[in-house]
C-alpha cells in the first residue's frame, strides 16, 4: 500500500486535520460557554438563550444580506486585480448599508415584538435596541472574515474568530455568575464588540481596505452577489426561524425544560458538525467545479465518502457509547435526559453528511433554482415532521424528524444530481450533433 502521502486525497485528510485544529479552539469556548450555562441557567436557560442565538444568526447574517460567500469567492477570483477588488468591496458595503439599515430599523422599532416572540414577555426588549446599533460591526466583521478566507490566511481566520469566541466566553462568564439569565443574554447581544475588537488586533488591513471606499454598486458585483444573498437566505434564514418555531412549539407543547434538552443537543451536533466546514468549500466546492460527467463525479464521491464516513462512524459511536458521561461534563446532571436525544440526532447527522457532500454539486454547478428549492424543502420537511412527531413521540420526537428529513432529502439529492448531469450531457451532445 502506499503511503498516505503518495495518495492524491492526502490534501483532503491535511485539510481536514487543519481546519479541525480551528474548530477545536472554537468547539472548546462553546462547550466553557453552554457549561456555564447550563449549570447556573439550567435546560430552561438553556432554551431562552438558543432562541437569541438563532435570532442573532438570523440578523448577522441579514446585516450584509448574505454575501459573505460571494465576496469571499471573488476575493479568491480576482486577489490579482485590485481594481476588481475595489468594485468588490465598494458594491459589497453597497449592500452591507442596506442590510444594517433594514435590520436597524426592525430591531429599533420592534425591540417589544422581538422580546415577545423569543422570550414569551416585553421586559427583555432593550437587548434588541442594543443590537440594532451595534450590528453593523458584525457586518464589518463578515465582509472582512470573508477577505480573510479568500486569501487562504486559515490561520489569520482562526485567530479572529477564536478571540471572537474567546472574548464572548469571558463575557459570559462574567455576566452569568453575576446577572443570572438577563446578564448572559446581554452577554450574547454583545458579541458584535467581540467581533470588532478581534478584528483591531488581528485583522486591521483587512478592515483598512474598506477605508476611504465609495459606497456603491458595480454592475458585475452587485448582479453575481445576488445569488448568494438568495441563497443565504434560503439556507441560514430558514434554518434559523425553524428552530425558533420547533422550539417554541416544544415550550408550548411539552415544556421550556424539553426545549432545552433539545437545544444542548443540537448545540452539541453543530460543534461536531463543524468540523466539515473547511472541506465542504476548499476541497468539495472545487473539486466538483471541474467535474463533466457523471462517472467522474461518483469515483470522487467514493473517494470522499472513504475518507470522511468511518471518522464521523467512529467520532459517533463513541458520542453515543459515552453520551451520559458527556452530558455530564459539557452541561450538568439536570441534562441527563436527553441521552434519548442521541440516537436519531446522530443517525440524522450522519445521513446528512451523506446528503450535503452529494449536494454541494449543484453549488459546483451554478445550478441555484435546484439547490434553493432543495433547501426550502428540506426545511419545510423538518417543520411538518417536527410538529407531526413531537405530537406523538415526545421531545423524542423531533430528532427522529430530523432523521427522517435526511433521509428523504439524500433520495431527492441522489434523482436531482442524476437530472443535471443528464441534462449536461443533452446539452453537449445536441452542441455537436
Amino acid at each position: 500500500m502506499e503511503p498516505i502521502k503518495k495518495n492524491k486525497d492526502f490534501f483532503l485528510v491535511k485539510l481536514f486535520s487543519v481546519n479541525s485544529a480551528g474548530v477545536i479552539l472554537r468547539a472548546f469556548l462553546g462547550f466553557v460557554s453552554q457549561k456555564l450555562i447550563a449549570v447556573y441557567l439550567g435546560p430552561n436557560g438553556m432554551a431562552l438563550v438558543g432562541n437569541l442565538r438563532n435570532a442573532l444568526n438570523l440578523f448577522s447574517l441579514s446585516s450584509t444580506l448574505g454575501i459573505d460567500q460571494g465576496v469571499l469567492k471573488y476575493q479568491s477570483e480576482f486577489e490579482s486585480k485590485p481594481n476588481e477588488l475595489k468594485k468588490l468591496y465598494e458594491s459589497s458595503l453597497a449592500y452591507s448599508l442596506i442590510g444594517s439599515s433594514i435590520i436597524f430599523l426592525i430591531l429599533f422599532f420592534g425591540s417589544t415584538y422581538w422580546s415577545n416572540y423569543l422570550f414569551k414577555t416585553p421586559e427583555y426588549n432593550y437587548l434588541f435596541v442594543v443590537l440594532a446599533f451595534t450590528l453593523p460591526f458584525t457586518a464589518l466583521f463578515n465582509l472582512c472574515f470573508a477577505i480573510i478566507n479568500g486569501q487562504l490566511n486559515y490561520k489569520k481566520a482562526t485567530l479572529v474568530s477564536f478571540t471572537a469566541y474567546a472574548l464572548v466566553t469571558v463575557l459570559i462568564f462574567f455576566m452569568v455568575t453575576n446577572y443570572d439569565l438577563s446578564g448572559t443574554l446581554l452577554a450574547v447581544i454583545l458579541t458584535p464588540i467581540a467581533q470588532i475588537l478581534s478584528l483591531l488586533v488581528f485583522a486591521r488591513n483587512e478592515m483598512y481596505l474598506f477605508y476611504g471606499l465609495k459606497i456603491r454598486f458595480h454592475k458585475f458585483f452587485r448582479n453575481k452577489l445576488v445569488a448568494f444573498i438568495v441563497m443565504s437566505f434560503a439556507a441560514v434564514v430558514l434554518n434559523n426561524i425553524v428552530e425558533i418555531q420547533l422550539r417554541n412549539y416544544l415550550i408550548n407543547k411539552l415544556s421550556i425544560q424539553e426545549a432545552g434538552y433539545w437545544t444542548s443537543m443540537l448545540s452539541l451536533s453543530n460543534y461536531y458538525l463543524s468540523f466539515m466546514t473547511g472541506v465542504y468549500s476548499l476541497y468539495i466546492l472545487p473539486k466538483y467545479s471541474k467535474m463533466n460527467n457523471i462517472n467522474e463525479f461518483k469515483k470522487e464521491l467514493l473517494n470522499i465518502y472513504k475518507i470522511i464516513i468511518p471518522i464521523f462512524v467512529i467520532m459517533f459511536i463513541g458520542i453515543y457509547v459515552f453520551r451520559e458521561l458527556i452530558i455530564q461534563i459539557l452541561y450538568s446532571k439536570e441534562f441527563i435526559p436527553m441521552q434519548n436525544l442521541f440516537k436519531w440526532q446522530l443517525i440524522g447527522d450522519l445521513v446528512k453528511i451523506v446528503a450535503v457532500i452529494m449536494a454541494y454539486q449543484f453549488i459546483a454547478q451554478k445550478a441555484w433554482k435546484i439547490f434553493i428549492i432543495t433547501e426550502i424543502a428540506s426545511y419545510v420537511l423538518l417543520y411538518v415532521f417536527g410538529v407531526f412527531f413531537v405530537s406523538r413521540m415526545g421531545v423524542e420526537g423531533i430528532v427522529f424528524a430530523h432523521f427522517l428529513r435526511y433521509v428523504v432529502y439524500l433520495i431527492m439529492i441522489i434523482f436531482l444530481v442524476q437530472y443535471i448531469f443528464k441534462k449536461d450531457k443533452t446539452i453537449d451532445e445536441s452542441k455537436h450533433s
